[in-house]
């Protein structure tokens, strides 16, 4: 959720600016009852589904039909223990089980994760493996996340925004597949057993950097970010509800390390290394330091347009130009404030992405006009501004909406949520047996619908209008 979201909590305005998910049920077009396609590797399970159309109209990877079960997950914690902390984990097991396949079984901890999201009833889980495993096809790796989407009453936002971010060849998109998760012995849903962002060969792949590289070459990455409002220095002003704010302190910056903007951004804290705050990592911090203030007076100097001396000298622009479009697309509230990820290569410029935390997007939330198909969004924070104020950004961006709408990449938006809402049908059902549909935060959230398909009809109705209206706008 973005810092505007929470300062907006209080006021009855915006309420008033909650729009319904993009209409109300009224004119919403039925939901189909049939998917042609087939399975995607990255993004669902490979257990059997019922195939109700032909496959020959739509891309290889869409989900088919509707799915008669998911993998089964089973956590253990030991002795049944409750999970109660985002900070603490907590010792286990699990066991992984997937139609016609040996389970998968080992041990690990697990704890709580997310921000707003782990104050809803469904909770996201972090896992961390005992041993590096492959789960479910996807590379092995020791760190997962279960991510409940309990605000998304769809439960595709997220994965509809991984298949675009595919599309649009993103060096890095975390791989997911949805599971049926068992938390000592208690049905909990539906969930997204997902990759955890992180340095590794398999995921962000950059060099990971040792307290050792601190030559010329080395020293210049790999280094992983996320851009955080929760991270601000005034963040916990006021602040009742953080339990990082103490007395008015943003308690964690005492653990993240952070590099404030001097431009309007949020701050940018390292991800990886994870120990600049340590004297030991002192020439490495000085370095990065030093590259993002060289990058944002780049950016905001008189020469920023300048290809080889402005911000194009600091910034890998295809990956800003692809990150850019899946955010303003789908209108994502946090792509520019929260869960905004950067990295650096070791010898290369900075690169925005992976994408992550998609549950407000596409007409989900309730604030700050998001919910509304038409207006900028991403384009307003400060470093998107700058850079489509140089033409060469701007035409660029032009000509990567025409490609991509050319060649259909843009539609399929709609026709993947489809799709997949369409294979977790039955899923949807049981999940909504023990979780509300109607559970909404109005702060936070459009107003509920009433029924999944009605939820599903209404995020599909607005990516439509919202891609109309872009479509108008980048053709002017």
């Amino acid at each position: 959720m973005s810092v505007k979201g929470f300062f907006l909590v209080i006021a009855v305005l915006v309420l008033q600016a909650c729009g319904g998910g993009g209409g109300s049920a009224d004119g919403l077009t039925p939901l189909p009852t049939s998917v042609s396609s087939s399975s995607a590797a990255n993004t669902s399970s490979s257990t059997s589904s019922k195939n109700t159309g032909s496959s020959s109209s739509m891309p290889a990877d869409f989900p088919v039909g509707t799915v008669d079960a998911l993998p089964v997950l089973n956590l253990k914690t030991d002795g049944s223990a409750p999970i109660l902390s985002k900070v603490d984990y907590l010792k286990g097991s699990f066991s992984l089980a997937e139609a016609g396949a040996a389970a998968v079984e080992g041990t690990l901890e697990v704890r709580g994760r997310g921000n707003s999201t782990w104050g809803w009833v469904k909770k996201p889980y972090r896992l961390k493996l005992t041993n590096s495993t492959a789960l479910l096809g996807m590379p092995k790796g020791k760190n997962w996340v279960l991510l409940a989407n309990y605000a998304d009453k769809t439960l595709v936002r997220n994965d509809t925004t991984f298949m675009f971010s595919r599309r649009l060849g993103m060096e890095y998109t975390p791989r997911a597949h949805y599971v049926e998760l068992n938390l000592n012995g208690v049905y909990q849903g539906v969930y997204q057993l997902t990759e955890h962002i992180r340095v590794d060969a398999n995921r962000v792949n950059i060099a990971e950097m040792k307290v050792t590289d601190t030559d010329a070459d080395k020293i210049t990455g790999g280094y992983l970010m996320e851009v955080d409002f929760r991270l601000n220095k005034n963040y916990c002003i006021g602040n009742t509800w953080d339990p990082v704010c103490v007395n008015g302190v943003n308690t964690q910056r005492e653990i993240d390390f952070c590099i404030d903007s001097e431009n309007g951004m949020q701050p940018a804290c390292l991800a990886s290394p994870e120990t600049l705050h340590d004297a030991a990592w002192s020439a490495q911090r000085d370095y990065i330091v030093k590259y993002y203030r060289d990058m944002e007076a780049a950016l905001f100097g008189s020469n920023f347009a300048d290809p080889t001396t402005g911000y194009a000298a600091y910034i890998d622009v295809d990956s800003v130009v692809n990150y850019y479009l899946v955010n303003e697309v789908l209108k994502n509230v946090d792509g520019a404030e929260a869960s905004f990820f950067l990295y650096k290569k070791r010898g290369g410029k900075l690169f925005f992405g992976p994408v992550w935390d998609f549950d407000l997007a596409l007409g989900n939330a309730g604030y700050n006009q998001a919910n509304i198909a038409s207006g900028w969004y991403i384009r307003n924070y400060p470093w998107f501004k700058r850079m489509f104020e140089d033409p060469a950004f701007a035409a660029k961006v032009k000509a990567r909406w025409k490609t991509l709408k050319e060649d259909g990449t843009i539609d399929q938006i709609a026709q993947y949520a489809e799709a997949r809402a369409t294979w977790l049908d039955a899923q949807q059902k049981k999940n909504y047996q023990l979780w509300s549909i109607n559970d909404f935060a109005v702060w936070i959230l459009h107003p509920p619908l009433g029924t999944y398909e009605l939820e599903v009809q209404a995020l599909i109705n607005w990516q439509k209008a919202r891609i109309a209206w872009l479509d108008t706008e980048f053709n002017k």
